[in-house]
């Protein structure tokens, strides 16, 4: 049986600064680095989480294009603006200021890590949440289906 997640796995261009920037803008702890030959790799934890962190093989065709704007990561933050406005100070790039979202009650936003990655950031509003049953849309063009 299935239990829950085990971890999120991201190629990076350079280790180091990939768990720096994480642990730095995004809150996340170093749990241990380690390498496997020439392959540095680290795990980084976030509330039982756990990001995997290694070194691209070949940096040109591992890890998304920025332009691509791959969407591999979400959070959940409690005060939406509040934290873009703190992510911003930082220097941390903005690809999408936090907007009324149409697939949950919230906001959601979003940023770009130092290897192209964007991570959504989301802001539930109760009584939605991950496991809420009763979820109905807002928005005019939006049907839920299941």
């Amino acid at each position: 049986m299935i239990t829950s997640f085990s971890h999120i796995y991201h190629r990076v261009h350079d280790v180091e600064a990939s768990m720096a920037w994480y642990t730095k803008h995004l809150g996340f702890t170093l749990l241990r680095k380690y390498s496997m030959g020439s392959r540095v790799s680290g795990y980084l934890t976030l509330n039982n989480v756990l990001l995997e962190l290694t070194q691209a093989a070949n940096p040109d065709t591992d890890i998304p294009k920025p332009e691509a704007q791959e969407r591999r990561l979400g959070l959940t933050t409690d005060n939406i603006d509040a934290e873009f406005a703190r992510l911003r100070a930082e220097g941390v790039t903005i690809t999408q200021e936090p907007y009324d979202a149409r697939t949950f009650w919230g906001k959601q936003g979003a940023i770009q890590d130092l290897n192209g990655y964007v991570i959504s950031l989301r802001e539930w509003a109760a009584p939605d949440n991950p496991t809420f049953g009763d979820w109905q849309p807002k928005h005019e063009g939006v049907t839920r289906l299941g």
